[in-house]
């Protein structure tokens, strides 16, 4: 039996697909099915698997075009069913079965950096164009939501329903830092770019007077130099700590009792159950997948998110240790029982 997870491209960077994929690939291989990955370019990272792509050069740029013209080469091969990491409907069932798994779609109104910015609208004119052939294809197809929050976007969009099957989150690291009780302070975790909205976390820090460190890969300086000049203007006791190594993050995350999560719209946010297999207690925004994991902990503004930050630092170690066995629920393990028996009865 042979598989094609159709990806756009696969990062060194942590990242939520990027942990679909590696997860996804390690289940067929445990599974004795055949896999080879499909691409538009050349797989960033090695997983050890044959891949066909369309081009023969590496490239970073165009995301979100790369994940449909993997269409070229994903309609090269002939295996007996299509895994699609990319989200994107791209027509395959003519050829084979197929299964996606994917976030809410760009074109939804969900908020996101795609319908709040005109230049990003523009990015996306191109697509929208396809949206009908995306339509026609998502119902040939089984659709897989990262999240009921995506479920919802998806049944917007394409006019589908979708399984939820929650993303593997590798819960390990950050279950060696749990701890009952923490110092005063929260952490943020996000990629510094506009689209993440760090500016919250420096207000919510100016705003509550807790003390906030702000971790992420750097990705715009000129962002990071707008953050750095808004936490004086506002006099924020706040710490940016950009492209922070891992081990030293969870010893950061062993010692804060909060975790401050600013983005609207995000479809589920992995770093919220890292930091609550820690012991912090995650503060989210109401409008986004994270609030179905812990709604007692969401907020609507930075009001609401100042009284729950400062709640936030006196938790007792009882919610503490709530908050770690649910984050257990999220494992690789529980990842891939769930995809295999949503894949099992549809290729049996």
């Amino acid at each position: 039996m042979k598989s094609t997870i159709v990806i756009h491209r696969v990062t060194k960077s942590v990242s939520g697909e990027g942990n679909v994929v590696r997860a996804s690939a390690e289940l067929l291989r445990e599974r004795g099915v055949e896999t080879t990955l499909a691409t538009f370019s050349p797989p960033l990272d090695d997983l050890g698997l044959p891949h066909v792509s369309a081009v023969p050069f590496k490239l970073r740029l165009f995301d979100k075009y790369q994940r449909v013209l993997t269409c070229i080469s994903a309609r090269r091969t002939k295996p007996d069913f299509f895994l699609n990491i990319t989200a994107i409907p791209i027509p395959l069932s003519d050829i084979a079965t197929h299964i996606i798994y994917g976030v809410a779609p760009e074109f939804s109104s969900v908020p996101s950096k795609y319908n709040t910015s005109w230049i990003w609208m523009a990015y996306l004119l191109p697509l929208r164009g396809l949206l009908k052939r995306f339509r026609e294809e998502a119902r040939r197809s089984v659709f897989i939501a990262n999240s009921a929050y995506s479920s919802k976007a998806i049944r917007e969009i394409y006019g589908v329903e979708s399984t939820v099957v929650y993303p593997p989150v590798d819960v390990t690291d950050f279950l060696k830092a749990f701890h009952e009780e923490g110092e005063p302070f929260f952490v943020t975790i996000g990629r510094f770019e506009p689209g993440k909205r760090l500016d919250l976390a420096v207000r919510l820090s100016s705003m509550s007077g807790v003390r906030g460190v702000i971790v992420g890969s750097m990705e715009s300086d000129s962002y990071m130099k707008k953050l750095v000049r808004l936490s004086r203007e506002l006099k924020a006791d706040v710490q940016f700590l950009p492209n922070l190594p891992r081990n030293s993050l969870i010893e950061l995350m062993g010692k804060a009792s909060v975790y401050f999560h600013p983005t609207l719209g995000e479809h589920f946010g992995i770093p919220i159950v890292e930091a609550m297999a820690a012991g912090l207690v995650p503060i989210v925004p109401r409008e986004s997948g994270g609030f179905e994991i812990v709604p007692e902990f969401s907020y609507n503004n930075l009001e609401e998110a100042s009284e729950l930050v400062k709640k936030g630092l006196n938790t007792p170690a009882s919610t503490r240790r709530e908050l770690k066995d649910k984050a257990l629920s999220f494992d690789r393990r529980n990842f891939k029982e769930k995809l295999w028996n949503i894949i099992d009865e549809v290729i049996r």
